[in-house]
């Protein structure tokens, strides 16, 4: 058997009906040239005669309680039922993209039945035009963002005659060897004896930082139920490259300030923008025990990402001077530390929920996660179908309503966005300013076609009520929904 760590038994173990705490891919394919009407189906039957033999799709969840506390730990299967995790559906009349995100959606928004191991995989036809779709979901305990997009990439072909296998037939790569991560028990040593020697009584880190950084409260934080609504959009990434070349920035800091353009628009339409900018969640991948490959490897920065600036150029180097500072603190901690901060930090966040904040001012923790993901750079196949679009989704977490997730592909930024759709609506809005906000950043900075008249006008047009996008938006932004 392999213990938990700390980090990934607390994904277990904070999970409710209201926050399910797996992670999604969505992966849209093309058919190969001159398939068949049955290719779907030989699909399906080609995929079921593959064992289940690679970690960590062969794992089955053993959960016991000892002495009060929660002791998981993950065990072979002996036998999987691939019937189960291996499902095929088909999207109905007419098979765009707003039927593909609901289908996600309802997907999504289910909890992975734990007396299973913890993931599914389903194919999904019917997306035109001539396109499929597939949905792989699998608990985060499991795995992080960055393990599953490994863990997939690795599967896939490079060619359309190159041999592809689905994941849980894939071996695993050169570098990474079958070996337990770090127990829990050792987790919580280190944890206290760290916290205890670092953390002063005035309830602050020893720079002075807040212990649970709180941002402004607005629509995107409260109580929220177990639905989940997708929304989907893609960027180029030359041009995000451009921007952060021109602002002497990362292309995560211009990926945070599109972000921030687009929640600007989305609340002013939905709710109002707080005086104070609001706070983002960053997660940060950690180095995995050597021979590790299964579990998650994260930590978080958060820091401001100036939506209390109007001006797209002041709010790019306003959150370039927020993220270094931020990527500056974390790297004078301790990586053991990093560990230990970011388990209490999580525990306290997806506690938050359970009760009510009275602060008419701010949210109880973080107003949302930003995730940025690095993807594969070449094009894929999946038995012969040309991967053209790889969308992360990931969990709410706390009393958190959305979550943006952005993943490379090729000369692509992938975005899955998460919500809450009973208390936060219409996130496919949010996805089509996406565009709009990286439009606009480009013509302050200088870049792109865009002249200060139009872009002025874009800003007047958003403040419009109007119960729909304007055509001029819909024009700019014909995103997936």
């Amino acid at each position: 058997m392999t213990n938990l760590n700390v980090q990934d038994t607390l994904f277990l173990s904070l999970e409710t009906p209201e926050a399910p705490m797996h992670i999604g891919l969505l992966m849209t394919c093309k058919l190969p040239k001159g398939a068949s009407p049955d290719f779907m189906q030989e699909l399906h039957a080609s995929l079921a005669r593959f064992a289940v033999n690679s970690e960590p799709f062969n794992l089955r969840l053993v959960e016991k309680k000892g002495f009060g506390r929660y002791r998981p730990s993950w065990e072979v299967a002996d036998e999987i039922d691939l019937e189960y995790h291996l499902r095929h559906e088909a999207l109905p009349w007419p098979g765009g993209q707003r039927e593909l995100g609901l289908a996600i959606s309802r997907l999504h928004s289910f909890p992975l039945e734990r007396s299973r191991p913890l993931w599914e995989f389903t194919l999904i036809e019917g997306l035109r035009p001539d396109r499929f779709a597939i949905y792989l979901k699998i608990h985060h305990s499991l795995g992080d963002g960055i393990g599953m997009i490994n863990k997939v990439a690795g599967a896939l072909a490079e060619s359309p005659r190159g041999l592809s296998v689905p994941p849980w037939a894939a071996a695993p790569s050169a570098r990474v060897t079958a070996r337990s991560t770090q127990s829990a028990d050792e987790d919580w040593r280190r944890l206290f004896q760290e916290l205890l020697a670092s953390i002063s009584g005035s309830g602050k880190r020893a720079k002075g930082t807040p212990l649970i950084p709180r941002g402004p409260r607005c629509v995107l934080n409260g109580n929220s139920t177990g639905r989940r609504r997708l929304a989907t959009q893609e960027l180029s990434l030359p041009r995000i490259k451009a921007i952060a070349k021109a602002a002497d920035a990362s292309v995560n800091d211009v990926v945070l300030a599109v972000c921030s353009g687009a929640l600007r628009a989305y609340l002013e339409r939905f709710d109002r923008i707080p005086k104070d900018s609001l706070l983002a969640t960053v997660p940060v991948a950690l180095p995995r025990p050597e021979g590790a490959t299964i579990g998650s490897a994260v930590a978080s920065i958060h820091g401001a990402i100036a939506t209390d600036q109007a001006d797209p150029r002041k709010r790019l180097l306003a959150i370039r001077k927020a993220m270094r500072d931020a990527k500056e603190e974390f790297r004078v901690v301790p990586l053991s530390l990093q560990k230990a901060i970011n388990s209490v930090g999580m525990q306290v966040m997806m506690m938050v929920p359970k009760r009510e904040n009275t602060d008419p001012e701010r949210a109880a923790f973080t107003n949302l996660t930003i995730s940025n993901i690095p993807g594969p750079s070449q094009r894929l196949y999946f038995r012969g179908a040309e991967v053209d679009g790889m969308y992360p989704l990931s969990v709410l977490a706390g009393d958190q309503r959305l979550n943006i997730t952005v993943l490379s592909y090729r000369k692509q930024l992938h975005f899955g966005l998460v919500a809450c759709p009973d208390t936060l609506p219409k996130v496919q809005y949010l996805a089509t300013q996406l565009p709009v906000a990286l439009h606009e950043l480009e013509a302050a900075m200088g870049l792109g076609r865009a002249s200060g008249r139009k872009v002025a006008a874009r800003r007047r047009v958003r403040r419009a009520p109007a119960p729909s996008a304007p055509k001029a938006r819909r024009r700019a932004a014909p995103a997936t929904r």
